[in-house]
C-alpha cells in the first residue's frame, strides 16, 4: 500500500475525532450552562443582561402556552408557562435542523423554531420587544403598519420612550416603515415611534 495513503487515512480520521470530541464538549458545556440557569431564567440578573430572550404564545390543545426562550451561545434555553421545559439547538451536521433531548419540550419545538425564525423578521418583532424590554405588559397589531405597545402600569413613561427611541433601532432588521405607540395599561396617554 501506498504510504501517503495511510497518512491521509490516519489523517482523516484523527480530525474527524477531533472535530466529534470538540462539538461534544461544545454541546455538554452548552447544555450544562442552559440547563443552570433554566430553573432561575425568570430572575433577570446581571449574567443574563447578554442573553437574547424572546416570548412568545403558543396554541395548544389545553389552550395557549406561555413560552419564553433565551440564548446562550448555540443553544436556546425554553421555559413553558413559567416552568423549564429544556434547551434546543440547530445541529449544523443536519443541515441546522432544530434538536432537543427533552421529551417536555418536543411538542412544542416546532412552533417555536418557526417563531425563532421570525424573530428579526417584521411579524416577530412584537416577541423581541417583549422579551428584551420587561416593562411591555403586550402588544397589539392594530393595523399592518401600527403596533400597540403597553406599558406596565409603574413604568416611567418618558424615561422607557427616551431610551426605546435610541435603541429600537439596534433591533430592528427590516425595512419596512413601523410606528410603535406606546403606552401604559389602563392610561389614553400615548407616545408615537416611528420606526423606518
Amino acid at each position: 500500500m501506498d504510504k501517503s495513503f495511510k497518512f491521509d487515512k490516519k489523517t482523516f480520521i484523527i480530525g474527524t475525532l477531533a472535530g466529534l470530541a470538540r462539538s461534544c464538549i461544545v454541546l455538554d458545556n452548552c447544555l450544562k450552562k442552559v440547563g443552570a440557569q433554566g430553573a432561575s431564567s425568570q430572575n433577570h440578573n446581571s449574567e443574563n443582561l447578554g442573553m437574547e430572550r424572546y416570548e412568545f404564545i403558543l396554541a395548544s390543545d389545553e389552550g395557549t402556552i406561555e413560552a419564553v426562550v433565551e440564548q446562550a451561545g448555540d443553544c436556546y434555553s425554553v421555559n413553558l408557562n413559567g416552568k423549564y421545559a429544556g434547551t434546543m439547538w440547530q445541529d449544523e451536521s443536519k443541515g441546522m435542523q432544530w434538536k432537543t433531548e427533552d421529551k417536555n419540550l418536543e411538542p412544542n419545538m416546532w412552533e417555536i423554531s418557526v417563531h425563532l425564525s421570525e424573530a428579526f423578521s417584521r411579524k416577530g418583532f412584537p416577541s423581541l420587544l417583549m422579551g428584551t424590554y420587561p416593562e411591555i405588559l403586550a402588544t397589539d397589531w392594530k393595523t399592518s403598519e401600527t403596533l400597540e405597545v403597553i406599558l406596565k402600569e409603574n413604568t416611567d413613561m418618558e424615561v422607557f420612550t427616551a431610551f426605546l427611541k435610541d435603541e429600537v433601532l439596534n433591533l430592528v432588521t427590516f425595512e419596512e416603515h413601523l410606528d410603535l405607540i406606546i403606552k401604559k395599561e389602563n392610561d389614553a396617554y400615548f407616545v408615537i415611534v416611528g420606526i423606518n
